[in-house]
Order: C-alpha cells, then structure tokens, then sequence
C-alpha cells in the first residue's frame, strides 16, 4: 500500500486528489497538510486529522504530493528529499530560484513536476511542439488561457509551459502579455499569451497558428478537475521506487521527449 502525504488537502485540486486517492486499491491517504495559519486545521479528513507540521508526519508517508503554492512547496520538498521520500509537485509559478531548488532536490530523491497532470493536456504539450516546428516560419503564434475567477497567477503554468515549447522553437522569439494601445503591427516573433478569468472555469488552453489564408487551433478544455486527480495518481504510482531524477507527465506517460 503506498502511503501518500497530501500537502494542500483542502484546496480546490487537494479535495480532488485525496477523493481519487480514497477510491484506489494500491494507496491510502496518510497524512493531510494545511497551512498553519489554515481555519481547518485539526479538522477531519476522514480518519485523518489535518495537520499544519509536515516534519513531523513525514515518516508516515511514502511518497509526498504538492498542491500548495510556491513557497510551501520549496520548503515541503526540502523536507521530503531529506527523509527520502519521492515527491509529486502540480505547483505553478515557480520562481527560477525555486525551481533550481527542485532541481538539487531532485539529485537526492524522484520528483515528478508537472503544471498539468491531465493525459490530454501533456498530449497537447507535444501536439504543439511538432506543429510549431512545422509551421514557425509563416504563421504567428498566439495562447488564450481561461480559468475560473479564484485563480491566483496569471497566465497559468500551463500557458506558460506552452510559451516556452514555442519560444524554443521559434528563434529570437518574444513572449507578449496581452496588448493595448497604438503599439503598431504584430511583429513575427511575438507570441502573444492572453489569460481570461470568470465563473467556475476548470481550464481552457487554446493555441492558435495564424498564417496567411489559413488558421490551425489545438485546443483542450477540462469540465472536471478529476482528470488532473487522475493524473496524479499516475505520477504516483511512477515515481515510487525510481531512481532520484527530475520527471515530468511526458516520462508519466511514456510520451516521448516533448522539449523541456
């Protein structure tokens, strides 16, 4: 039975996983972390009591899984590498400075990071990697991303993730936020990356190559966060018993090598 520390229990995409955790034969709930300043502390999650203090827990888990915010994850992470435990991060917004922090992390422990867990959205990953490397030279790109009204960054680490797989393959490229104003025409190595929020949107990511004549969209929109949930799970069930290394939902899946 794999033993899962749930940091973020209470949260939107936490609730989630540690419902889809509930309904699995191989792995148990064993610890439910919130902030320490979170009202639900020593509430009931289950059997389980949610708890603020994750060193103290962590021996009871066999693999640790992040849904907090950037800051709670460094330091979660941190602990996890220094106890051995693998770990499972769906944390946007890193900073460049916390990332690295993963990274040497992940030189102790497995560590699946991934801002999207869904199948269909790391699929996408690679359906726009190849269609930008056909189309970079006549046909602009641009990212719409939509999200319901309570999220916090903007664009998402999806949009952002998809940004980059563009920009690597487009040279000299420039990433533009939104646009206002007299700002002239579109310049081609502009993709533009615009971020939409209202109601109770689950994601929406749209990626349009406009050309002359012609415009191609790849698109994927989720109406439930359990297919992030089920994402998860697969990370877990991959990064158990691996080797220390930074993996993402490409190696979850056996996607192939979509650039990272």
């Amino acid at each position: 039975m794999i033993r899962v520390a749930l940091c973020g229990a209470l949260g939107r995409m936490g609730s989630e996983v540690a419902r889809t955790i509930a309904e699995q034969d191989d792995m148990t709930l064993s610890v439910a972390l919130e902030a320490e300043n979170h009202p639900n502390i020593g509430v009931k999650m289950g059997e389980l009591e949610v708890v603020s203090d994750l060193r103290s827990r962590i021996e009871n888990a066999d693999v640790l899984v992040d849904f907090t915010n950037p800051d709670g994850a460094v330091d979660h992470v941190s602990i996890a590498s220094e106890r051995s435990v693998p770990a499972v991060v769906g944390v946007t917004a890193l900073r460049d400075e916390q990332m690295e922090i993963i990274r040497r992390a992940s030189e102790q422990i497995p560590i699946v990071y991934a801002p999207n867990m869904s199948v269909g959205v790391n699929l996408l990953f690679n359906l726009v990697s190849e269609a930008a490397t056909i189309l970079k030279d006549d046909f602009d790109f641009e990212i719409v991303e939509m999200h319901h009204r309570m999220k916090k960054d903007a664009p998402s680490g999806t949009a952002a993730k998809i940004a980059d797989i563009l920009s690597r393959v487009k040279e000299g490229s420039q990433q533009i936020y939104g646009r206002q104003g007299l700002i002239g025409g579109r310049k081609p190595q502009e993709i533009g990356i615009h971020a939409l929020r209202g109601g109770d949107v689950v994601g929406e990511h749209h990626v349009i190559f406009a050309g002359n004549g012609e415009r191609l969209e790849i698109s994927h929109k989720a109406s439930s966060r359990r297919t992030f949930a089920s994402g998860v799970i697969k990370a877990v069930r991959f990064v158990i018993n691996r080797e220390p290394g930074l993996f993402d939902m490409n190696d979850v899946l056996g996607l192939g090598s979509e650039a990272k």
